[in-house]
């Protein structure tokens, strides 16, 4: 089976580094796209720890050395060449498009947390209890917002989730130009020191798993 880990664009830069069961990794192109593959010997690849480190580690490495990658997902397999291309060959504009949306550019993951929720008992009535709670509410989307603008400023796109839990106030995704990496986390710190009562967390640079959306089918 050829276990697919990422496409990118010809020429593709494929790392020395193998991949799942010790194999080495090699490159089909298609109009165009590389499909970075491995011979993997057997028909299914199960979600172990090992593998999912294995695919997590090619992925990285490509993202480190080539413009322009899209994560594949999971045990996504192929019976042989000609089905990955066949099945590459019938998104080639979409898997393009995707890759000139994520080109020169890595992820980035924020979330903010508040502070901890008062846990005192409230004696106020269960109407003026709910319209104190909606206040909140609106107070913590406001400040999520405004957490988020300038940090999508420094974005080429962002994927945010405003509000999740009651103290989980941003969990967001920003694509951002390798360039400007220094410049986002600049931009977070500020944030942090304007806001010492919130805990800002910021994770990767990530191959950009949240922005390449285009999928390919099984082979």
């Amino acid at each position: 089976m050829l276990y697919l880990y990422a496409l990118t664009e010809h020429p593709a830069v494929v790392p020395r580094t193998h991949g799942i069961d010790e194999t080495p990794l090699a490159a089909e192109r298609v109009d165009g796209i590389e499909a970075v593959v491995g011979l993997v010997d057997r028909e299914q690849v199960d979600a172990s720890e090992s593998a999912i480190l294995a695919h997590a580690c090619v992925v990285e490495e490509l993202a480190e050395v080539n413009p322009a990658v899209l994560p594949a997902r999971f045990g996504r397999g192929y019976a042989d060449a000609d089905a990955l291309r066949q099945a590459v060959g019938m998104r080639t504009g979409e898997l393009h498009d995707a890759l000139d949306r994520v080109r020169g550019c890595l992820e980035l993951g924020v979330r903010v947390l508040g502070e901890p929720a008062s846990t005192e008992a409230d004696s106020a009535s269960g109407r003026e209890y709910m319209l104190g709670r909606l206040d909140e509410r609106r107070r913590a989307e406001r400040l999520a917002d405004e957490l988020h603008a300038p940090l999508a400023e420094l974005a080429r796109e962002a994927t945010p989730s405003v509000g999740a839990t009651p103290r989980l106030l941003l969990s967001a995704s920003y694509l951002v130009e390798r360039e400007a990496l220094d410049r986002f986390r600049a931009g977070l710190a500020r944030l942090e020191r304007a806001h010492p009562g919130l805990t800002l967390a910021c994770t990767g640079p990530w191959p950009p798993y949240s922005f390449a959306t285009t999928e390919i089918v099984a082979g």
